[in-house]
């Protein structure tokens, strides 16, 4: 059996993408048999021992705050993990990028999910430098890291000369039934109410920071023929000031309704009322909207560029992020084709559906036995 320890901080941050790997990985890999589980939070004010109870095996609350653990500028603390959790474990395993400042006895695991603040342009450039520190400190203290696409891996093998072996992919998930199972009408007119969704709409479904691309999206769908977007009007999720601005200056702002924050509890509804969904990134290491999308029956345009081809595969039209006639095009194409609608749809479906949560964590489960257990030589 192999005695992992979790590094949980992000466990209960259900709004981040970090956050959902960490707290889907964890519950997956619980079941398993031969992992003897435990897991470690450092203090954070309103943390309550009732926000663990959806695992089956003990979290250690540490009274260390987690703003002295996570201090990048401290030095490691003469203290060990294994001390704090008070129990020994083979591996250390971590969901993100930021390990605490203590010292470990085990082997210890990292993930590393991309590299957008090194490969784009930041809105603040202090968080490149930030960022950095923290990955190189990843890099140099993990014995294994973890990555979420085989694009992430060539880029971090690159940035920090890493050898193959010391890297591993394990994919994002999405929770399949959940965003297929039909949402009803009744709740689908609450949702379109309460955000006021017009009848027909392209989505845009994400953060729009500056890799994010969304300028190209809202120009592209400004080239579109006057009929079409009489038809279909473009919804943006999260919009900043200066998108709402280029909109109000084009004069199509009827056309266009931006919305903020999307409740978790309505995102399934927004995505199966959307008619095409368009995620025009200029570098994700992954990319989640791509594949909630197709997993709720919404054909998508995504970018030839990073990750998403990989992710897409042949289930999306791949554009080049920056061509804005291409991408208008495109959206032309699918929205006055049904047959090429119908088959996105379908190779849409298929293609999420290899991206589950089980299929994630076994192929963990199984690497982390064949990497650790063997060599490790224990049974207990």
């Amino acid at each position: 059996m192999l005695r992992i320890n979790f590094g949980m901080q992000e466990v209960n941050h259900f709004s981040t993408g970090i956050g959902v790997f960490n707290n889907r990985m964890i519950l997956e890999l619980m079941k398993y048999p031969d992992l003897k589980c435990c897991g470690n939070i450092f203090y954070t004010p309103g943390l309550k021992r009732s926000d663990l109870n959806r695992f089956n095996f003990p979290v250690k609350i540490s009274w260390l705050p987690a703003r002295f653990a996570y201090n990048p500028h401290f030095s490691l603390l003469p203290v060990t993990m294994d001390s704090i959790c008070r129990r020994q474990s083979e591996v250390n395993l971590f969901f993100n990028y930021k390990l605490p400042r203590v010292r470990f006895r085990g082997k210890v695991v990292t993930t590393i999910h991309d590299l957008i603040p090194l490969k784009t342009e930041m809105e603040n450039q202090s968080v490149k430098a930030r960022y950095l520190a923290r990955v190189r400190d990843a890099v140099n203290r993990s014995d294994r890291i973890l990555t979420v696409s085989e694009h992430s891996k060539r880029d971090l093998m690159s940035c920090f000369n890493l050898q193959d072996n010391k890297l591993f992919v394990v994919p994002n998930g999405v929770d399949y039934a959940a965003f297929n199972s039909p949402v009803g009408p009744e709740q689908r007119n609450e949702v379109r109410e309460r955000y006021q969704l017009p009848h027909r709409f392209i989505l845009y479904f994400g953060s729009t920071r500056k890799h994010k691309n969304v300028v190209s999206l809202l120009q592209a769908y400004m080239r579109l023929p006057e009929r079409i977007r009489k038809a279909y009007h473009l919804v943006i999720t999260n919009a900043s000031e200066s998108l709402k601005q280029i909109a109000s200056e084009s004069g199509m702002q009827q056309y266009i309704r931006f919305i903020g924050r999307v409740a978790a509890s309505d995102k399934v509804a927004i995505y199966q009322m959307a008619d095409l969904n368009l995620f025009l990134s200029l570098y994700e290491g992954f990319g989640i909207p791509v594949i909630e999308a197709m997993a709720a029956g919404v054909p998508v345009i995504t970018s030839n560029t990073s990750s998403l081809p990989e992710v897409a595969a042949d289930a999306a039209v791949l554009v080049n992020p920056l061509d804005i006639d291409r991408i208008a095009g495109a959206i032309a194409d699918v929205l006055t084709s049904n047959g090429l609608r119908r088959d996105l749809i379908q190779r849409g479906q298929l293609q999420a559906q290899n991206y589950s949560w089980e299929n994630a964590a076994k192929r963990l489960h199984d690497w982390l036995i064949d990497e650790f257990s063997s060599k490790s030589g224990t049974t207990d």
